[in-house]
């Protein structure tokens, strides 16, 4: 790389990498907060989750503030937990994959807008279960309105006739399968949660990233799933040896959020959508 592009390039990549630390930060607050029916912005300052002390500004520091207090609460000795470093880590990794894929554009803000948006979800979806529809809604509406106004680019501004079609296949097709699913076996198997949150991947990124990022999710909830059952299995064969490997909470019925996996997946076709499409087609990379 020439140095006169070397020197413009570190520069924008060091900010980028410290808006995604920020904004890895906010996204653990918001989690934190919304998935206990709380408000994001009140209080206005973070607080710890074990003793309610609130936070100093060098406390408060994205994953640095963490590791100077070796992962506990300077106040309560509590420990923090290691999704805030996780998070703040995949959020900074994520702006620095966006800024050198998109550069400083206007995509490169949309893509860590949106990143920042699955980090929430996905974290809410891990201790509730759920999609808040206060967030898929708003998210879906976003995306298409993203994928209208912005020049074509890599994988966003992808014009209305796609995003229709990716809302349509992401969206309507998980809502098909749910219903069927709970018509047939009479118990809920995917929630609706999921399917409004490939509405908004198909909104933004069209109906390729749909196909794409079901069968991320998929590859990447099976081994968590397998563990997850492990875990349950042993968990009910130390209480009772009545329970049958149909009944709630062993087997298939084990509960595991799908959300995470599929942001996951939403997010590696955002910065890597072409190759990952040549790919699965069996085509040569771009």
């Amino acid at each position: 790389m020439p140095a006169a592009l070397l020197e413009h390039t570190v520069p924008l990549l060091v900010l980028a990498g410290l808006l995604g630390l920020i904004l890895g930060s906010f996204a653990t607050c918001a989690g934190f907060r919304l998935a206990r029916g709380g408000s994001v912005l009140s209080p206005t300052r973070s607080y710890c989750p074990a003793c309610g002390h609130t936070l100093s500004w060098r406390e408060n520091l994205p994953l640095l503030g963490w590791l100077l207090q070796g992962g506990r609460c300077r106040f309560c000795q509590g420990r923090i937990p290691a999704r805030y470093p996780l998070t703040e880590l995949a959020s900074g990794g994520f702006a620095l994959g966006a800024m050198a894929v998109f550069g400083p554009t206007p995509h490169f803000l949309a893509a860590v807008c949106f990143a920042t948006l699955l980090l929430v979800l996905s974290l809410i979806d891990l201790e509730t279960y759920l999609l808040p529809d206060a967030l898929t809604r708003p998210g879906a509406a976003a995306a298409f309105a993203c994928s209208l106004a912005l020049p074509p680019a890599w994988t966003l501004g992808i014009g209305w006739e796609r995003a229709a079609a990716g809302a349509l296949l992401g969206g309507g097709g998980l809502w098909l399968v749910s219903v069927l699913y709970r018509r047939l076996r009479g118990v809920e198997g995917l929630g609706l949660g999921d399917a409004k949150l490939m509405l908004l991947v198909g909104a933004l990124l069209g109906p390729a990233a749909v196909a794409i990022t079901l069968f991320a999710g998929a590859c990447l909830a099976l081994p968590a799933g397998l563990v997850a059952m492990r875990r349950q299995s042993g968990l009910v064969d130390d209480k009772t040896d009545d329970q049958t490997d149909d009944e709630p909470g062993r087997g298939l019925h084990t509960r595991l959020p799908f959300g995470p996996f599929l942001c996951a997946g939403a997010a590696g076709y955002l910065l890597a959508g072409p190759w990952l499409l040549n790919w699965w087609l069996g085509l040569p990379l771009p």
